[in-house]
């Protein structure tokens, strides 16, 4: 009995032991996870980070949209621009977000990190985002009898703005008593155009005081200047010329062509009045040709003084005068008891000239 029974135990035990070792598997299968299952366990928040900004480089006068990439991005993203908060963002998906980077002083150009944080966390893409120096350059013109010298104050005030050296050009004429049309026809055109050269700009702001008002609007009315300029700032200008200037005849032919005051055809030296004024009794002249208002490119502006006693009477720095001494359109621009010869000196008209020429360039809409 016990011999048949001794077989049937071996049965039983082994059926036991097999019965352990799937219950041990079972229990280590469930201890150890798969493949699958690490990658459940992996499954936590993606870490942040940044990989590029596109475009990398805007102008710092105007707001430039950009796409950053990178990857944890959601909703709550935050981003800043150097120590700027941009003006908006919006998550694409997780690898991209729009974002509107801001304007900032055109002295803080230069290359700024990217930063975007989520929570606590954060990424940097340092050197992200190049902010460049995008206004027009500025030529300087100055008036009858001085030199360039008389934009030092000015010029030096458009530096502290952030202008570079390269952008602010004063044109020195060798003759600054003669007529304008040489300086107009054979002066102002190459400087000009060394200018653009130089800067790789498009165009050119203008800035002319005195005389030089005329030898500039000759310059974009018959000798190639109308494309090449954006804004046109004069002032004190002698547009209709100067009683002042018929008792300074002798010192030289620029005085001429500004005597005498509305000068008509007749009256008119080397016709520089009637070509760019025409009869001063009529509006049949376009003073201020290739203008935006006309499908031009050119913002025209003038700023003129009621203290002038060099420009006699003062209105006559008016431009688009439908008759004598009419400053009624709003491109004039007039301030109050302030000298011709401290015109160009005066920081209130510094501003008025900062603020006319900085609304215009390339990059704004």
């Amino acid at each position: 009995m016990r011999i048949r029974r001794f077989p049937l135990m071996l049965i039983g035990l082994a059926i036991i032991a097999t019965f352990l070792l799937s219950c041990g598997k079972t229990s280590k299968e469930a201890a150890e996870p798969t493949d699958d299952d690490a990658s459940d366990d992996d499954s936590g928040p993606t870490q942040l980070k940044i990989d590029s900004v596109v475009p990398s480089r805007g102008g710092a006068s105007v707001s430039t949209e950009v796409t950053i990439h990178g990857d944890g991005f959601k909703e709550g993203l935050v981003v800043t621009v150097g120590n700027t908060p941009v003006e908006s963002v919006k998550v694409i998906s997780s690898t991209e977000a729009k974002a509107v980077f801001p304007s900032i002083p055109l002295t803080d150009r230069g290359l700024k990190d990217v930063v975007v944080t989520l929570g606590d966390q954060r990424a940097v893409l340092p050197n992200g985002f190049e902010y460049f120096f995008d206004e027009d350059p500025i030529v300087f013109v100055h008036g009858y009898f001085v030199t360039a010298n008389e934009w030092d104050v000015m010029i030096e005030r458009f530096k502290e703005l952030g202008y570079p050296e390269d952008y602010l050009a004063a044109i020195q004429f060798s003759d600054n008593i003669g007529s304008n049309i040489p300086n107009a026809k054979d002066k102002l055109p190459p400087f000009v155009d060394a200018v653009l050269e130089k800067t790789g700009a498009e165009k050119v702001d203008i800035v002319a005081h005195s005389m030089g008002g005329l030898s500039t609007r000759l310059w974009i009315k018959l000798y190639g200047g109308a494309d090449k300029v954006r804004d046109y700032v004069t002032i004190a200008g002698t547009h209709h010329g100067s009683s002042m200037a018929c008792l300074i005849g002798w010192l030289g032919e620029g005085a001429d062509e500004m005597c005498p005051v509305y000068a008509t055809q007749e009256e008119s030296q080397n016709d520089v009045q009637w070509e760019l004024n025409g009869d001063p009794d009529s509006d049949d002249v376009d003073e201020t040709p290739f203008g935006v208002e006309d499908g031009g490119g050119i913002y025209w502006n003038s700023v003129w003084t009621d203290a002038d006693q060099m420009v006699v009477p003062p209105t006559s720095s008016c431009l688009n005068q439908k008759s004598r001494n009419d400053c009624s359109d709003p491109l004039n621009i007039m301030v109050h008891g302030v000298e011709h010869l401290h015109m160009q000196l005066d920081e209130g008209v510094s501003e008025i000239v900062k603020t006319l020429v900085l609304k215009h360039n390339v990059s704004k809409p």
